[in-house]
């Protein structure tokens, strides 16, 4: 019996820029947090962060490090909330 292996293909690893203000904006005009491709808009997509060379997917983080990248990104390593 052959076995087939399904898998996704990255094709290519884009950084979403935006500022705080700018999300801020999306969000009380109705826009949701939830990204989407930025070439073909699909919302297959999903959150990479680089640690020391290595990418790493964000979902499959425990909440810890989820709350540690969420400081990071607003500058403010030291405060929990």
């Amino acid at each position: 019996m052959e076995q087939t292996k399904i898998e996704k293909q990255i094709t290519k690893v884009t950084e979403i820029e935006t500022t705080e203000q700018e999300h801020l904006n999306k969000l009380e005009s109705g826009e949701t947090c939830s990204p989407n491709c930025p070439y073909c808009n699909s919302g297959d997509v999903y959150g990479m962060s680089r640690v020391v060379g290595y990418f790493s997917i964000i979902e499959n983080w425990n909440r810890s490090k989820k709350a540690e990248l969420k400081r990071r990104q607003q500058g403010n390593y030291w405060h929990d909330e």
